[in-house]
């Protein structure tokens, strides 16, 4: 399908391309989107060509991208490009794809969204093939695709009822820009995206995160202690703390610290940039931090870390005693509360978990997820859980009963992302 010039949405992609020509040289001086610019304007391009373009917005959505680059990782597998918006998205897809030995795959920033940007990098990629991980409905890369007649398909789909209300209003704009396939986690999100693009397949597949868990007895051990000189501290893993929420974090944190003496708070913040302003805040609240990368050892005076590297997150769940996850403490709909699962922890949040619905309402069902109103009751939970006799190896058994039957997303999805492919 080509887009006509003249046609509604083809009128509002020329406004699109302009306001986008006024807009790139304001990201000089954008904290997160100055990172990468060259790559992002093609100035200095990464752009390889490949077989498959998966865009991948973020960091949650590159492990999902490495899960489907390992699968098709074979003596013919297809050559990969992968794009992502963020740093640590980036840094998620230089290491994955280091681990696995992806040779026929490549990461590097999105180019800005600009239809003449994306007419340039699509020229340079030629793929047969896009892929979008989760819901990233960029109008400048969707047009393009659709006018090279590269089958675009979505992966992993979530929508909730209120970005659907959104899109709803778009929806005859969006109509010519519809993908060729759809996954998506739960019949719920099946339902809202058959309703936004009734011409194009949608399959409820299993959530491809759920393949990133290991099985029991497979879990990867022999990592560094991450919190040296801490044996009799319990420490309490803050994961993906936003920053809408800081100040009821911070609340709860004095809350844990309150209740256990012995208390070391890791605080790992969502986005990198928000390490010196939360900093700035502690301060402010008497809870003086230290940063992960100044700290060669943990004194008796640390009650609090705030986490400036990277990457380390996942190691830290195995030697925290109790999670909190965030993105939950505002109306943002959570962070992944599986990550302190697959290391037999028990998550507290916040009420907002909505992002998360599909998998959250069974869990809280089971009594492996617990949700608190405020503050002053997540830090009772996490200091309950902390101290407590919880056994890991049975809360690890309860989990991986109730996600056994959901693996095998990452395979069907690349079934017929190859489909896809070879009939495009």
């Amino acid at each position: 399908m080509t887009i006509p010039r003249f046609s509604g949405t083809g009128i509002v992609l020329s406004a699109y391309n302009l306001l986008w020509k006024a807009a790139v040289p304001l990201t000089r001086n954008h904290k997160r989107l100055k990172e990468g610019r060259d790559q992002r304007t093609l100035t200095k391009s990464r752009l390889k060509p490949a077989d498959i373009w998966i865009h991948a917005a973020s960091a949650g959505e590159a492990y999902i991208a490495a899960e489907l680059v390992a699968e098709m990782a074979r003596s013919d597998a297809p050559a990969i490009l992968i794009s992502t918006h963020t740093r640590q998205g980036l840094e998620v897809l230089d290491q994955k794809l280091a681990e696995i030995g992806a040779t026929h795959a490549t990461a590097c920033y999105a180019p800005f969204d600009a239809p003449s940007l994306m007419e340039k990098a699509f020229q340079s990629v030629s793929p047969s093939l896009l892929v979008l991980v989760e819901l990233e409905l960029w109008p400048g890369m969707l047009a393009t695709a659709k006018n090279n007649k590269v089958p675009i398909a979505v992966i992993n789909g979530r929508l909730t009822p209120s970005s659907f209300k959104g899109y709803a209003r778009a929806r005859g704009l969006l109509a010519p820009l519809a993908p060729d396939f759809i996954s998506a986690i739960s019949k719920e999100d099946a339902h809202r995206l058959a309703a936004l693009f009734p011409d194009t397949p949608v399959e409820v597949i299993p959530n491809i995160k759920f393949d990133r868990i290991p099985r029991l007895g497979n879990t990867a051990d022999g990592c560094p202690t991450l919190f040296p000189g801490a044996v009799n501290r319990t420490v309490y893993l803050l994961a993906s703390v936003r920053e809408e929420e800081e100040q009821e974090v911070i609340n709860m944190s004095r809350g844990i610290l309150n209740r256990d003496k012995t208390a070391l708070i890791a605080w790992f913040p969502r986005h990198m940039e928000r390490v010196e302003p939360l900093c700035r805040e502690l301060e402010k609240n008497n809870i003086p931090p230290m940063k992960r990368s100044k700290c060669e050892a943990i004194d008796s005076d640390c009650s609090l870390i705030v986490w400036d590297r990277f990457g380390e997150m996942g190691h830290a769940f195995p030697q925290a005693h109790a999670a909190f996850v965030g993105g939950s403490f505002a109306p943002l709909g959570g962070q992944n509360m599986l990550e302190p699962l697959a290391s037999g922890l028990i998550p507290v949040m916040g009420p907002s978990y909505s992002n998360f619905s599909w998998v959250g309402d069974d869990l809280n069902e089971a009594g492996l997820l617990i949700l608190c109103p405020t503050p002053d009751e997540a830090a009772d939970h996490l200091v309950r859980l902390a101290t407590g006799q919880e056994n890991r190896q049975e809360i690890l058994k309860r989990f991986q009963g109730l996600i056994e039957t959901r693996r095998g997303g990452t395979q069907a999805t690349c079934q017929h992302l190859t489909r896809l492919r070879l009939k495009s």
